[in-house]
């Protein structure tokens, strides 16, 4: 069933006074819900930010949430304030079938770097290394655990030899009950994130057999399926990547455990520690 949805892109301009602005996130109204979302990826921000990018996503997360609490004390069809850096775009109307079919429109409607057919020409040069993206992901989440759980915090980072006379393997996450590697499935590196992860899939198989551990698992984050932002192409070919990695973990008695925050990869690291 259609839902009459009013909707606001919501614009940055990441540096003051030049004009130049991105498309970030949309507040909606979908029969009376009030919602707000971040549309830009976080690869994007990796790739524009380095480093800051954490920092950029907390202040849009911020000005997003702060501008859902104005829309649903007023409403959305009224003039917004700008909050944080972040502006409300024009009042929009549409029908849509779904949330995500709603936020879709929304990022193909205005182009900017939200919009994922121009992502899907990104090099991947322009984007965040493995590397980059899977340190940037365990520190996160590293500290996300040890806020929540101080004494877990001597677990993350040990390492093991796997090899007789080989060097250490570093390894996310490794207690008396399980042993964890972290890694992120990035939508526009998305082979060299399978290799990583099989990679990493031979190391916790090493380790868990020498350490008779009960459990080892990778915890991966990954786009949401019904992401807006995602093209079709991006979506089969994430779909097919998780079936494979997966049925790769269960074919040695490991877990895979996708995730799509660094609230869930905590959740799972702390049930699992």
């Amino acid at each position: 069933m259609n839902l009459n949805t009013y909707w606001r892109p919501i614009f940055w301009e990441p540096v003051s006074g030049t004009g130049e602005r991105l498309m970030v996130g949309v507040v909606l109204d979908r029969e009376d819900i009030v919602s707000a979302h971040r549309v830009i990826r976080d690869d994007v921000l990796d790739c524009l930010y380095g480093k800051s990018s954490k920092g950029a996503r907390t202040l849009i997360d911020t000005g997003l949430a702060t501008l859902k609490t104005l829309a649903e004390s007023t409403s959305l069809q009224q003039d917004l304030p700008a909050v944080f850096g972040l502006e409300p775009g024009p009042l929009r109307h549409t029908e849509s079938r779904s949330l995500g079919e709603a936020l879709r429109t929304a990022a193909l409607l205005y182009s900017s770097l939200s919009n994922l057919d121009k992502l899907d020409d990104l090099e991947e040069t322009d984007a965040p290394t493995q590397e980059e993206s899977n340190r940037r992901f365990t520190t996160e989440l590293r500290d996300m655990v040890v806020t929540r759980r101080p004494e877990l915090e001597s677990y993350f980072g040990r390492s093991a030899v796997l090899i007789e006379g080989g060097e250490p393997t570093r390894f996310g996450f490794c207690s008396t009950r399980s042993i964890l590697h972290f890694g992120v499935l990035s939508p526009v590196r998305q082979s060299s994130s399978v290799r990583d992860a099989r990679a990493r899939l031979w190391e916790l198989n090493g380790a868990r057999q020498l350490a008779h551990l009960s459990l080892a698992a990778l915890i991966f984050a990954t786009p949401r399926l019904d992401d807006p932002t995602l093209s079709g192409k991006q979506i089969i070919a994430l779909r097919r990547n998780l079936s494979e990695i997966e049925r790769e973990a269960d074919g040695h008695n490991m877990r895979f455990i996708p995730v799509n925050s660094i609230d869930e990869g905590a959740d799972r690291v702390i049930e699992h520690a």
